[in-house]
């Protein structure tokens, strides 16, 4: 009987071992590197092209339903209003975009960095597994901050602004 306690324990141990797998990136792991085409074909490097600056990436695809597109219009606020503190959005669409599909449109005007990828393997290296999804790295390249899903405005923005000010956030006007 005592045996049986012993192997039950040791099982239960090594199971409980196990739980602490969580999948993707976690707080204090680095930004994986990663080249990826922006909109215009031009090739961008993560993180070696945003040294030095407050990083949020926001994976999305054109065909996700749950994806609030107009988020990226708001990013485009968000850069303006901070791009001079050291913040840079980055947005990562996941899945191929057909030449000519006029959905991308909307984001012409978009002056931050504008991603895609065809293959998903950026997605796999940052642990993605459902979108949209948004990680803020700080000027190290160290993840800070992690949203799974959409949020409101305010909740982006106390999200990157709490990295930029190192733990203060600035009173928004949105």
């Amino acid at each position: 009987m005592k045996a049986r306690s012993w192997l039950w324990l040791l099982g239960l141990l090594a199971a409980l071992g196990g739980c602490d797998k969580r999948p993707g990136l976690q707080i204090g792991n680095a930004m994986p590197a990663v080249t990826l085409m922006d909109f215009r074909g031009k090739s961008v490097a993560l993180p070696d092209d945003f040294k030095g600056k407050v990083i949020l990436v926001r994976f999305w695809s054109l065909d996700c339903g749950f994806c609030d597109k107009a988020m990226l219009q708001t990013l485009e606020r968000f850069y303006r209003k901070y791009q001079d503190q050291g913040f840079v959005p980055i947005a990562i669409n996941e899945g191929p975009i057909a030449a000519g599909d006029e959905r991308i449109r909307q984001f012409e005007g978009l002056t931050y960095p504008m991603l895609t990828e065809d293959y998903g393997m950026a997605a796999r290296q940052f642990g993605v597994i459902g979108l949209p999804v948004t990680f803020v790295f700080d000027e190290e390249g160290v993840l800070r901050e992690k949203l799974t899903g959409e949020a409101r405005i305010e909740e982006y923005e106390k999200l990157f602004t709490t990295v930029l000010y190192k733990g203060g956030f600035y009173d928004s006007a949105y």
